[in-house]
């Protein structure tokens, strides 16, 4: 075991940020009272009704397809692109071709959480959001989602963001989106702090961070823009002595353990920083942008695009009525809902969790820190265990009292539709690390390695940056 880095917040961090963090992660709230909470999401959605019709693509308003290249895209030339990508990868001895319709939005995105201290608890301002693709049709989103393009128009709070002096940062570092679905995606993830008297427009509250946790833990209540965000408060490391922690359950000693600093680690972080690095280095993949007409197993078909063979997903055409205004847009479907796991273990009195070096092809550097398992599982109903992808059948196995966290989460809601993943934290007993026979690579690390890196740009993908915020919200809970 290898001891972590003694130092209780990491360098550049204000000292008493991440015990402030603390003390809002443990507060109700004193802005707007915890039995207003649902209340006020059922308000934005009865003020601004979603309806979402089916249409054939051919027929959207403002968009075509180029009939040289079948490429979708906005007349404009804004929003995003349906393009294709071609994927050839050799990954620890599999080697893969494919190729599929990916989305291409090359402009910047900003998803800001502005931050504000009430009563001696900070209090994050969060938006009641609206969107097409929500299942309930109101999920809780940061203050600013928005992109360099719209930068101009009138966006509430924007300028905490694009003009912050005068303000403190808490955090600020750009962040992939999911790679299997965007052509190197990037956004800046930022949370501002500020002393400012602010108005709070309709569709906005004032939220502790125990609040946004208890909506988490609902399910379908967070959105993964919110998640990545809030993932990056400099929580860890609170000095709440926590660690201490013994109440006769192991798991939840350990997870204390695990989440402040100084604690053992199975691995150094220099040595998990070199695993990645050399991942990415011989990791052998060519990605490339293709013609979506040259993708040869999808089609237009019906009014919809979608693969010949198999129903993996299919890109339809949405005419979407919400509040006062109507558009049109090209959405994507998903043909089931997704599973993402972190196996979590208790190595010598401190929690681990296993992440893998996954690769896609939507990645701006190769692969990134992946849960231990992310799949669509009703893919593999019709076959034997031996094709399942690893650690699916220990799932499915798993005594539910081994299951420590579980909630839903739902993708991004302005381009997927009601596209969710149950998300899955497993406390196992596996003695397992190194090759995944192809599927991947895999180590195990601390929560705060974890949150350590995901201080940095490209280490951990969008479902590690989830399931980082579930271990942050079970630490609160400890």
């Amino acid at each position: 075991m290898e001891s972590t880095a003694q130092s209780s917040v990491p360098p550049g961090t204000d000292p008493s940020m991440p015990a402030r963090i603390a003390v809002s992660a443990s507060s109700p709230g004193k802005r707007t009272p915890d039995g207003e909470v649902r209340a006020w999401l059922s308000a934005a959605v009865e003020r601004t009704p979603l309806q979402v019709k089916e249409v054939p693509l051919d027929t959207l308003d403002g968009w075509r397809a180029d009939p040289d290249t079948g490429a979708i895209s906005h007349r404009d030339g804004g929003f995003f692109t349906v393009e294709a990508m071609e994927k050839h990868a050799t990954v620890h001895g599999s080697i893969s071709h494919t190729n599929y319709p990916i989305i291409v939005q090359p402009d910047m995105g900003t998803l800001g959480i502005l931050m504000k201290d009430f009563d001696g608890v900070p209090h994050l301002l969060m938006q009641a959001k609206v969107e097409p693709g929500n299942r309930a049709g109101v999920q809780v989103g940061p203050t600013v989602q928005a992109t360099w393009s719209n930068r101009d128009a009138k966006i509430p709070y924007l300028e905490f963001f694009t003009e912050p002096d005068g303000h403190r940062v808490v955090a600020d570092v750009r962040q992939s989106e999911q790679g299997s679905w965007f052509f190197r995606k990037r956004n800046r993830n930022v949370i501002v702090e500020t002393v400012e008297d602010v108005e709070v427009l309709d569709g906005y509250r004032w939220l502790s961070l125990k609040q946004v946790y208890d909506l988490l833990a609902e399910g379908g209540r967070v959105n993964t823009n919110a998640c990545s965000v809030l993932s990056c408060l400099p929580f860890c490391g609170a000095g709440s002595g926590r660690a201490g922690t013994n109440d006769g359950d192991a798991f939840r000693s350990a997870l204390a353990r695990s989440c402040e600093p100084g604690q053992p680690s199975a691995h150094s972080t220099t040595e998990i920083l070199s695993w990645l690095s050399r991942a990415r280095t011989y990791g052998d993949m060519n990605v490339e942008r293709i013609n979506l007409n040259d993708a040869d197993m999808w089609h237009v078909s019906e009014g919809r695009l979608s693969h010949r063979q198999f129903k993996f997903f299919d890109i339809f055409g949405a005419d979407v009525t919400l509040g006062d205004d109507r558009w049109t847009q090209p959405m994507i479907r998903t043909a089931a809902d997704g599973l993402v796991v972190f196996l979590a273990k208790n190595i010598d009195g401190v929690l681990h969790v296993l992440v893998n070096s996954v690769f896609e092809g939507g990645y701006v550097d190769v692969a990134e820190f992946g849960p231990s398992l992310q799949c669509i599982p009703s893919f593999y109903d019709a076959l034997p265990p031996d094709s399942y992808p690893r650690f699916l059948q220990e799932l499915k196995e798993a005594d539910p009292r081994r299951i420590r966290f579980e909630t839903e989460l739902t993708d991004q809601a302005d381009i997927f539709h009601e596209a969710g993943s149950r998300y899955v934290i497993l406390e196992t007993e596996l003695d397992v690390e190194g090759s995944g026979d192809g599927y991947g690579d895999f180590r195990w690390v601390t929560v705060h390695q974890l949150a350590e890196l995901n201080r940095h740009s490209y280490y951990l993908n969008q479902q590690a940056r989830n399931l980082l915020l579930c271990l942050q919200s079970m630490y609160a809970g400890v």
